[in-house]
C-alpha cells in the first residue's frame, strides 16, 4: 500500500513539473528575475546612447527651414563650388584679368634721349608689356596638365593665394609680382608645353582659392609657393574631376613664404630664391632623368648580353648536335666498315675451307697412274709450280688448289684467273665444272 502512494506521488510530481515548470523549479524562475531587473537598469544607459542621435534629427527637421532661407538669401555665386569647373575657370581667368590691370598699371618711364633738359618721357614704343604667367584654367584643369605630362619633365606649380581684403595684397602684387625680373623668371619658364614652371593664382575667396588655403594651412598672407607634383591625379580632361581624387595628389613643399615679412625684402631676393629653387629642381630632375637613362642602358645592356648568350648557346648546342650527329654516322660508318671486313674475312675463309675440303675429296694421284693430269702453273713473280689432277677434276678444283697454295705460301692473291698457252684459252668462274679431259 505504501509502494502505491509512493509511486502515485511521483507520477503527480512529474505531471506538475511539465504543465508548470515555472512554479515548481526553483531556480528557474530566480534567473528570469535577475534577467528582468538587469533590463530594467540598463534601460536609462540604452535611452541616453541614442540621445545624440535623437537630438540630430531634431536640430536638422528645426533648422531645415533655415536652410531654404539662407539659400534664398544668398543664392551661390558663379565661382562657388569646389566641383564647378565653369566656376574655377572664370575665377581663374578674373584673377589672370586683375593681374594684367596690375601689370599695366606699373609700366615703367623710358627717359628721353633727345630731351635736352634731361626730363623724362613716356616712349611707349620702347616698352613691352609682359604677359601675364599665371593659368588662365582652374585648378583642376592646371594639375590635370601637370599630371599628364612625363615625370621627368613636369613642371613645377607656383601657386599664389591672393587675399583682396589684406593690407598688403594689392602691394604685394604691383611691386612683387610684377616686378620685372620676375616676370622674365616666369615668363621663360613658363611655355606651355616645355616650360619647368606652371604659375596658379586665385583669390581665397573663391573655391579654389579656399581649398589651397585649407590644404597647406594658410594663416597669413601674402602666400607664395613652389610645389613639386610628384604622381599624375586622376583629374578628367574636362574639369569634372573629384575634390579627393585631387587631394590625393602627392605634392612636395619646395619652396614657402608668407606673412607680413615677405614685403619687407627685396623683389630681387625673392627672385633670386624662386631662381634657385627651380635651378635646383632641375638639376635633380636632370640627375633622375641620368639616372633613368642609365638604367636604362643596363636593361638593354643586360637583354643585349642575354640575347648574345642565348644565340651562343644555341650555336653551342647545334654545334654540339652536328657533333653527335658526326660520331654517330661515324660510328655507324665504322660499324658498317667492321661488318663488311668481318663478312669479307668470313667468305674468305669459308671460301679456303670449301676449297680444302674439295681438295681432300678429290685428293692427289700418284705418279703413273691412270687418269692423270699433269698441270704446270705459272704465276706472275715468275716462278712455277706442278700438280697432278684426276682427269675427272673440274676446273673448280683446280682454283681450289691455287687458292689453298695462296694461302699456305702467304701470297696475298684474291683474284685470279686461268688461261692455257696452247690451244691460248682463258677460264672463267662459270665455266669451273668443266673436267680437265
Amino acid at each position: 500500500m505504501a509502494s502505491e502512494n509512493t509511486t502515485t506521488q511521483r507520477r503527480t510530481t512529474s505531471s506538475s513539473d511539465a504543465a508548470a515548470p515555472s512554479s515548481t523549479n526553483p531556480p528557474h524562475t530566480s534567473t528570469t528575475g535577475g534577467s528582468s531587473n538587469s533590463s530594467t537598469i540598463m534601460l536609462p544607459f540604452r535611452i541616453l546612447s541614442k540621445t545624440p542621435a535623437i537630438i540630430t534629427v531634431l536640430l536638422r527637421v528645426l533648422l531645415w527651414p533655415l536652410f531654404k532661407l539662407v539659400n534664398l538669401a544668398f543664392p551661390p555665386k558663379e565661382f562657388d563650388g569646389i566641383n564647378n569647373a565653369t566656376g574655377s575657370d572664370r575665377a581663374a581667368r578674373a584673377f589672370v584679368t586683375m593681374f594684367q590691370k596690375q601689370i599695366s598699371l606699373v609700366r615703367p618711364v623710358m627717359p628721353d634721349e633727345n630731351n635736352s633738359e634731361g626730363g623724362t618721357t613716356n616712349i611707349q614704343e620702347h616698352y613691352v608689356e609682359p604677359s601675364c604667367p599665371f593659368s588662365s584654367r582652374g585648378y583642376n584643369l592646371t594639375l590635370s596638365d601637370i599630371t599628364s605630362r612625363p615625370p621627368n619633365s613636369r613642371p613645377l606649380l607656383l601657386l599664389y593665394l591672393h587675399s583682396p581684403l589684406h593690407a598688403d595684397g594689392s602691394k604685394f602684387l604691383r611691386e612683387y609680382l610684377c616686378h620685372p625680373q620676375l616676370l622674365q623668371l616666369l615668363n621663360s619658364n613658363n611655355s606651355d608645353s616645355h616650360g619647368s614652371v606652371v604659375c596658379f593664382g586665385a583669390s581665397i575667396h573663391t573655391a579654389d582659392g579656399q581649398r589651397m588655403r585649407d590644404m597647406l594651412g594658410v594663416t597669413s598672407f601674402p602666400f607664395m609657393a613652389l610645389l613639386s607634383v610628384k604622381s599624375s591625379g586622376s583629374s578628367s580632361g574636362n574639369g569634372n574631376s573629384n575634390n579627393n581624387n585631387v587631394r590625393s595628389v602627392p605634392m612636395e613643399l619646395l619652396l614657402r613664404m608668407e606673412g607680413p615679412q615677405l614685403v619687407k625684402i627685396p623683389p630681387a631676393q625673392i627672385t633670386t630664391y624662386l631662381n634657385t629653387t627651380i635651378t635646383r629642381q632641375a638639376e635633380v630632375l636632370a640627375v633622375e632623368e641620368a639616372r633613368r637613362l642609365q638604367r636604362e642602358e643596363e636593361q638593354h645592356l643586360r637583354r643585349e648580353q642575354d640575347r648574345e648568350f642565348q644565340e651562343t648557346l644555341l650555336a653551342d648546342q647545334m654545334r654540339e648536335i652536328a657533333r653527335q650527329e658526326a660520331a654517330e654516322q661515324e660510328r655507324r660508318e665504322q660499324e658498317e666498315r667492321e661488318e663488311e671486313e668481318r663478312l669479307k674475312k668470313a667468305k674468305e675463309e669459308s671460301r679456303l675451307e670449301d676449297a680444302r675440303a674439295m681438295l681432300e675429296s678429290a685428293g692427289e694421284p700418284p705418279a703413273g697412274s691412270k687418269g692423270v693430269a699433269r698441270m704446270r702453273f705459272a704465276f706472275p713473280n715468275g716462278k712455277k709450280v706442278d700438280r697432278r689432277f684426276h682427269s675427272v677434276d673440274t676446273i673448280e678444283t683446280v682454283r681450289s688448289f691455287l687458292i689453298v697454295h695462296f694461302h699456305e705460301q702467304g701470297i696475298e692473291m684474291k683474284n685470279f684467273g686461268l688461261s692455257t698457252n696452247f690451244p691460248r684459252k682463258a677460264f672463267n668462274e662459270e665455266e669451273g665444272k668443266l673436267t680437265l679431259e
